[in-house]
């Protein structure tokens, strides 16, 4: 956070990134690093930049910076020791950190174990965990996603992986389930001991009662990788976003004395960071500050958008698009929403006659989500299948916990019977080889004799 005395001091994006960057910006941010304000810059291209913006200086992490800023951002005081990683590991095993090497790996000498890794190239935190979360990580995300770090580095073939290995639990299922019918039908008056073997009993019976279930699940867990690209994005298209902008968002977008005034409206305030975005031809700034956002026009600063605003950009959309509902959601609806209320409100949520929502962020000018058709068929098929997001279950705890933790224990003892007879089955497989072979043993020396 900077005094307010100083912030009159603060550079300009245009005079400190106009000479190395020619680029339509993506997005823009300033925030403080050790006291100092620092802007990050990306672009369309995907090009990283961030400097001091008070002196317009390339940032440089060192070992010393880094363990300083992940103690000022996560508050611990123990001692920490600090390496420098040149590869991925365990904990950030996506390829979008690469850009960020060498990445500094905070160890902290505190109770809980900490880990923070520091970007070289931004300052910024790029992630943190404590033993407690890596150790549910191992038995948790990790294994579930297939989060294992020589894999997950391939992005194609975890994908494939993923898919792959989704589709074909899938097809076991459903044969399974089908089993199990054809032979119900064959015995529908059997008690329950319909097979002499104890584990084949156990895999039936629960294989019945939960085996819609876990085919739901593996369907629902498969689709969430949308196969075949079948759900489009939600977020705006290229199209879109230049009728959302009114053209490009340029350093040039973002004038001198535009800036001074800016400067000037909140030089009477401290703030932690702000944002800055590009609305219908004005470049905006979203300014946080004790948990309170402010946003501010920086071409025309009496001009805050309002909801007209946004109707006549979205109808001017070359996809012949009329406005059919306006609503201002303070509560979240079946498509926007949070199990655990992170996700900003009040929210604009703007309908169209093509089944298509807008839904806009009133303080960043920006839509943060886009939902067609096929993106509410995703919801449904992946968060209610997999995650049971049904309204009546996930907002009425525990009842949500108590049938999950119901359906996963029977699903548990599916798969674990399932292993089991899968294990006798390969040691039936090997006995009767290691038989064979000494029965031909035997006859090939009677015939020797």
């Amino acid at each position: 956070m900077l005094p307010a005395n100083k912030i009159s001091n603060l550079l300009s994006p245009t005079n400190i990134f106009q000479n190395q960057v020619s680029d339509t910006i993506h997005s823009i941010s300033l925030n403080f690093q050790l006291n100092r304000p620092v802007y990050h810059f990306v672009s369309h291209n995907g090009k990283v930049i961030s400097k001091y913006a008070d002196n317009g200086e390339l940032i440089s992490i060192t070992k010393e910076k880094a363990l300083s800023i992940a103690k000022e951002n996560l508050k611990i005081t123990e001692k920490g020791t600090v390496n420098t990683l040149t590869e991925l590991d365990q904990w950030i095993p996506r390829t979008r950190f690469l850009k960020h090497m060498p990445i500094f790996k905070v160890d902290f000498e505190n109770d809980d174990k900490t880990y923070t890794y520091v970007s070289s190239l931004t300052g910024e935190i790029l992630a943190s965990n404590n033993s407690k979360e890596r150790f549910w990580s191992w038995l948790g995300a990790i294994p579930h996603w297939i989060y294992f770090k020589d894999i997950r580095i391939h992005n194609t073939f975890w994908y494939q992986l993923i898919v792959w290995l989704s589709a074909l639990g899938f097809i076991m299922v459903i044969t399974g389930i089908f089993t199990g019918i054809v032979r119900y039908k064959k015995k529908p008056k059997a008690n329950f001991k319909r097979f002499k073997n104890k584990w084949y009993n156990f895999h039936y019976y629960f294989g019945l009662l939960f085996g819609t279930f876990i085919c739901t699940w593996i369907f629902s867990g498969w689709m969430s990788m949308t196969p075949f690209s079948w759900t489009p994005s939600t977020s705006l298209s290229k199209t879109e976003l230049k009728y959302w902008q009114k053209g490009s968002f340029t350093l040039n977008n973002i004038h001198q004395e535009e800036w001074n005034n800016f400067l000037h409206q909140i030089s009477n305030s401290e703030f932690q960071e702000a944002n800055f975005s590009y609305f219908n031809g004005s470049v905006f700034s979203t300014v946080y500050s004790h948990k309170q956002e402010t946003l501010f026009n920086l071409s025309e600063p009496k001009v805050i958008p309002e909801t007209e605003d946004y109707i006549k950009i979205i109808e001017s959309f070359p996809t012949n698009i009329s406005i059919t509902k306006t609503t201002l959601l303070k509560t979240y609806d079946n498509y926007y929403y949070s199990r655990h209320n992170s996700k900003k409100l009040p929210v604009l949520r703007i309908d169209t006659n093509t089944e298509t929502s807008y839904y806009i962020d009133p303080e960043t000018t920006k839509v943060i989500y886009k939902c067609s058709t096929k993106n509410r068929i995703q919801r449904w098929i992946y968060h209610g299948l997999h995650s049971l997001d049904f309204s009546f279950l996930t907002w009425n705890r525990p009842l949500w916990d108590i049938v999950l933790i119901v359906l996963l224990i029977g699903g548990s003892v599916v798969c674990f019977t399932g292993t089991v007879m899968g294990i006798k089955f390969l040691r039936r497989k090997q006995r009767k080889k290691k038989h064979v072979k000494r029965k031909r043993r035997k006859t090939d020396q009677t015939k020797i004799y």
